[in-house]
């Protein structure tokens, strides 16, 4: 049988338990702006250009 590794929540760091899934945490646990500026802040650092026309 496989192992299948705990979910990390990627903004607190919380280890989740084996029944909950990281959108249902993310939502019950974190605010809107919480979660935008994580994604912004990934964003940045994957150094990623607007295309330009």
């Amino acid at each position: 049988m496989a192992f299948t590794p705990p979910v990390e929540c990627p903004i607190c760091r919380d280890v989740l338990e084996l029944d909950r899934t990281l959108e249902d945490h993310l939502v019950g646990n974190h605010s809107h702006g919480e979660v935008a500026r994580y994604l912004a802040y990934l964003h940045e650092t994957a150094g990623v250009k607007p295309v330009l026309d």
